[in-house]
């Protein structure tokens, strides 16, 4: 029987619905195009990836509130980091609603919702989205 590469994509993106990390590791081509001389996401993001996969993992935790704070100048991928959270949120919970807000709406108009388009062009499964 013929093997189905977006039915095995499917069933890949859902098995990490408790692994933001891994999600972020798969889904994004690494150490090419725009990411060409990134292994991955910095440090500190996985930190954070990590920290939010061991609560989702935790049955204990799994429905408690993450409050996470990361303070720091530009450019150290703070939006990146939400970018890809709002992919990994959307590709693997069923019925997700993100909702993302800013200080102005110049910030959310001209950094954030860029990078969000950004991470999802660069999305292995960004045809799922319009």
């Amino acid at each position: 029987m013929k093997s189905d590469p977006v039915q095995e994509l499917i069933e890949e993106m859902a098995s990490m619905t408790h692994d933001p990390l891994g999600f972020v590791r798969f889904a994004y081509p690494w150490g090419e195009g725009e990411l060409e001389g990134a292994k991955g996401p910095r440090d500190w993001q996985k930190d954070v990836l990590t920290l939010i996969g061991s609560k989702l993992q935790d049955p204990k935790t799994r429905h408690q509130p993450i409050q996470i704070a990361v303070a720091s100048g530009h450019g150290v991928g703070k939006s990146a980091l939400i970018s890809q959270l709002i992919g990994w949120g959307m590709s693997t919970a069923e019925d997700c609603k993100i909702v993302v807000t800013a200080n102005t709406e110049t910030q959310l108009r001209t950094k954030t919702w860029p990078e969000v388009g950004k991470w999802h062009r660069l999305s292995i499964n960004a045809d799922w989205f319009e």
